[in-house]
């Protein structure tokens, strides 16, 4: 069932006009950052090969948000300042709740196991108390959960979206395919379904982010951290604000680091591949733990080199602390 009317009723095209007198007298508010590089109102991706870790890492975001507590173990430190706990939505269509009960479980046993490592200084209860009050965790059911039909026509559940994320500052949909009736190849669709979040994110106030897979031409060819390396029509990737790429360490990387074979599937590589609010940024290197659970490798992040792409042990120390000259946030 389609729906024709938008979340708000649309003004006419080009009938506000900026005031470009007000805007040069009057300093601008600062951007606000969801994500570093990541704004309010605005919409990214996370493009990852299937397995890679893109559920279990929009997880913790979730749960770091909701908590106020830091992500993966100092994922993002020092370019956003310690942020209070925020409503966050997060909709996994293709997870079930039994799997989604193992993965909290094997993230708060790992978060209050490693307290330093983590930075956790709450105590559980106060813990569990905030996820309860601010994570709003949807599992995969057999509805459909598509904002647009085969005819790229809006559907009532994009108004269902809107009203269950009202108050949400980050709104987390994973993965893009189950949103949608569309071929992924069309670009006028995925403009339209691009165009469709944009909108959810707008009338809501959050940033929505949506997860989405690799293209196997760039997982084979380790462009993985390519702008370019998302599955599909080229719309998504110039659609979106930001864009972050999940891989794993390829066997050329982990031989020119010095990475043994056993230890190269416990490391994975994430990218800012595209950011317009925010400068450059290094790779960041994550170490999966038990569980799946993800933890930022000690060290700088950047090329990898022999010294720094060693897998911590157990017991390692807290997280690097990233230190990015000229990040505005």
């Amino acid at each position: 069932m389609s729906e024709t009317a938008t979340l708000s009723k649309p003004k006419p095209a080009f009938s506000d006009p900026l005031d470009v007198h007000a805007l040069l007298t009057t300093p601008p508010a600062p951007l606000d950052h969801v994500l570093p590089g990541l704004l309010a109102g605005t919409v990214g991706m996370l493009a990852g090969p299937g397995g890679a870790g893109k559920t279990m890492l929009e997880l913790q975001l979730a749960i770091a948000m909701a908590t106020g507590t830091p992500a993966c173990a100092g994922l993002f430190a020092g370019l956003l300042p310690t942020s209070k706990p925020a409503p966050v939505v997060l909709v996994a269509a293709e997870e079930s709740k039994a799997v989604l009960a193992h993965r909290l479980h094997a993230i708060a046993h790992t978060l209050f196991e490693r307290r330093e490592q983590f930075g956790i200084k709450l105590a559980f209860e106060d813990f569990l108390a905030r996820l309860q009050n601010n994570l709003r965790l949807f599992a995969g059911t057999t509805q459909s959960y598509a904002l647009l039909d085969a005819d790229q026509q809006r559907t009532r559940v994009l108004k269902d979206l809107a009203k269950a994320c009202e108050g949400a500052r980050l709104v987390l949909i994973d993965p893009l395919r189950q949103f949608h009736d569309c071929d992924e190849n069309d670009s006028a669709a995925m403009n339209k379904l691009v165009q469709a979040l944009r909108s959810l994110a707008e009338h809501v106030g959050a940033a929505v982010l949506f997860a989405h897979h690799a293209s196997k031409a760039a997982t084979f060819s380790g462009q993985g951290d390519a702008a370019g390396a998302a599955r599909g029509s080229s719309a998504l990737t110039d659609g979106v604000r930001w864009q972050l790429n999940l891989s794993r360490l390829s066997r050329d990387q982990a031989q020119h680091a010095g990475v043994s074979e056993e230890a190269r599937g416990q490391v994975l590589l994430l990218d800012v591949a595209k950011a317009n609010y925010l400068p450059p940024q290094p790779t960041i290197r994550l170490q999966r733990l038990a569980g799946g659970v993800l933890a930022v490798i000690e060290g700088v992040g950047g090329a990898l080199t022999q010294t720094r792409a060693k897998v911590p042990s157990a017991a390692a120390p807290r997280a690097r602390q990233l230190k990015l000259a000229g990040a505005h946030v």
